[in-house]
């Protein structure tokens, strides 16, 4: 298989090429930096913001994955513009570059839970009801990624493409920012956490079953479209914090909770009906956070 990987050294676009190496893939990477955790056959270098994205070679892959993004740590401050520049033209551009050079493999974009918004309800969103949620969403990234699923919700393609919503994705060299890494960084390294209340439910899958899985729906060759990823566990903030120490044998610290704010607290639950994909693939592997929080490294 002939992937083209567009977007470097992200956790995302590293796990993938990581993926691609084990599988024996033949990968060309596209970015403004050369890989620095996986091997590839070709790096092109391509800053997706200014540089003319006709006539690259991708157009000739197997598979063009497109990996890059904006927004997508919260506090990190980022230009608005690149933010939909990056999370929603870009993706519509390359789509409609490879239309009109007769493109005959599969196309593959990612969007996330997020997009579902301030939702209060234990319920879990299908497909369809992620494309017309009117839930407000409370940041740029939120309303760039829900624009993005929309274009493909009405999109036609002679090639195949499959639009991945994804639950939080997790795994050794995440950034250490994240809530797993920040968790037991704070836990082996005895540092004072400022977390919120606690209360917001997430869905979480290791990010290598993830990304098998998106392989093998190519492989499977089912119908192009929008598919959620399945979440594999489901825990509150506080709970997966707990369960972190209690892994870690350390005692949860009585005041680290409800110290901070951030944009997503209004998003108290969110969840995905991913038996769509389900019924077409099946999942492989089903990695639970217990299996591999200890492949998290840390520098004391």
């Amino acid at each position: 298989m002939n992937v083209s990987l567009i977007g470097t050294n992200g956790f995302m676009s590293n796990c993938i090429g990581k993926y691609c190496n084990e599988q024996g893939y033949f990968l060309d990477v596209y970015g403004r930096g050369e890989p620095k955790s996986h091997n590839y056959e070709q790096f092109f270098k391509l800053d997706l913001l200014s540089d003319n994205l006709r006539n690259q070679k991708f157009v000739n892959s197997d598979v063009v994955i497109y990996a890059a993004g904006g927004g997508i740590q919260f506090g990190l401050k980022e230009d608005v513009d690149a933010i939909y520049k990056l999370n929603v033209s870009v993706p519509i551009s390359i789509f409609n570059i490879l239309k009109d050079a007769g493109f005959n493999g599969t196309f593959i974009t990612f969007g996330s839970y997020f997009e579902i918004g301030e939702n209060i309800e234990n319920i879990s969103f299908a497909e369809q009801d992620l494309i017309s949620t009117q839930l407000f969403a409370p940041t740029d990234y939120t309303i760039s990624k829900r624009t993005l699923t929309r274009f493909f919700s009405s999109a036609h393609a002679n090639f195949q493409f499959y639009h991945f919503i994804l639950p939080t994705i997790y795994g050794e060299n995440e950034s250490k920012n994240r809530l797993i890494p920040y968790t037991l960084n704070s836990i082996y390294n005895n540092v004072e956490m400022k977390l919120t209340s606690g209360g917001q439910v997430r869905q979480y899958i290791y990010i290598f079953d993830a990304i098998s899985l998106l392989f093998n729906s190519i492989l499977a060759n089912i119908e192009s479209g929008i598919y959620n990823v399945p979440g594999i566990e489901e825990f509150s903030v506080k709970e997966l914090v707990e369960s972190l120490f209690n892994l870690a044998d350390a005692r949860v610290p009585e005041d680290i909770f409800g110290k901070t704010e951030r944009a997503d607290v209004g998003m108290k639950i969110l969840k995905l009906n991913a038996d769509k994909l389900l019924n077409c693939v099946k999942l492989k592997s089903e990695t639970k956070i217990a299996d591999v929080y200890q492949k998290y490294s840390f520098d004391s």
